[in-house]
């Protein structure tokens, strides 16, 4: 999840246009809705319809990324469910404001909170993607009456550091000098046998369109949320960690075989909530459901599967 690179001579953009309520058009044609929170407008998007007491799937994206990240498989998914989608602030096309403040986990949790509470129509089943995974351990934690279940997508509890020094050194030194006022890096891009796969799985016309929402995103998003995630994260009992045995809901943990450090730590993250389990997609890296789509979706049905067989049990 880590990328890094230079600058752009341009200026992040500011804030985000256009009322609560409003329908956008992205370039692959999926219609957002604009949803008004915390002072920010955040675009959330719905496809499908899920059948009396089936509840509704909510896809949560990870840093730098957006919604855009599950377009290649959300119809797939909505074939039998609802499905939602929603953009960070600061990312895709929800509200960039230009100033560090607001930008941590704890203000996305706190916003997705509040776009459940609003449009997702009971206890959702919910995939948190890498940062996206922290946002909804976040949420679950102090919220789980919203949540029927939890997907953890190529995430971590607790550290997202690189797991040799020279790396971690170069990426924290990078997010340390990184000034968005310059505007958004060119790439966060350090390369990888993952840009292989996902250019050889994607068509190029949604590479291309995910190329223009990242440089559209807020260069302070950038600044804030990749210094938080890069930052050592607290062991203690007040850490996140520390509270992951108090998620009863069920769990399941997917990564991609060669997704490290996260690959390595899934085993304890499953293991540390209540009712969790293992899934590791051979062969994928970071984002399975791009270079891996149809073994990342099978993932997906058997937890839904599970979680609807011990419902039916019970």
């Amino acid at each position: 999840m880590v990328r890094v690179g230079g600058q752009d001579s341009e200026p992040s953009p500011g804030a985000g246009s256009g009322p609560s309520g409003e329908a956008l058009k992205t370039g692959h044609m999926t219609t957002a809705e604009m949803f008004r929170v915390h002072g920010v407008d955040l675009a959330w998007s719905e496809s499908g319809s899920s059948p009396a007491g089936r509840p509704t799937l909510v896809l949560v994206h990870g840093y730098t990324g957006s919604s855009h990240d599950f377009s290649l498989q959300v119809d797939a998914l909505a074939a039998d469910r609802r499905v939602l989608t929603m953009d960070h602030r600061g990312h895709g096309l929800s509200t960039k404001t230009g100033h560090l403040d607001g930008y941590t986990i704890e203000q996305l949790a706190a916003d997705l909170t509040s776009l459940l509470e609003a449009v997702g129509d009971g206890p959702v089943d919910l995939l948190g993607h890498s940062m996206g995974g922290r946002v909804v351990m976040q949420l679950v934690v102090a919220r789980p009456d919203l949540v029927r279940s939890l997907i953890l997508m190529d995430t971590s509890a607790w550290s997202f550091l690189p797991p040799d020094q020279e790396t971690r050194d170069f990426v924290r030194g990078f997010m340390d000098a990184f000034d968005p006022a310059g505007g958004m890096p060119t790439t966060l891009n350090l390369g990888g046998p993952e840009d292989v796969l996902i250019e050889a799985s994607t068509p190029a016309a949604w590479r291309l369109e995910k190329d223009a929402i990242f440089a559209g995103m807020d260069a302070y998003a950038v600044k804030a949320l990749g210094g938080a995630l890069m930052s050592d994260v607290a062991d203690d009992a007040d850490s996140l960690r520390a509270h992951l045995p108090s998620i009863s809901c069920p769990t399941t943990v997917i990564v991609g075989e060669h997704d490290h450090p996260l690959v390595d730590q899934a085993p304890a993250l499953a293991a540390a909530v209540a009712d969790g389990r293992l899934t590791v997609v051979p062969g994928a890296y970071h984002s399975p459901q791009l270079t891996h789509a149809a073994e990342w979706r099978s993932a997906v049905q058997h937890h839904l599967e599970w979680v609807e067989t011990r419902e039916g049990a019970q």
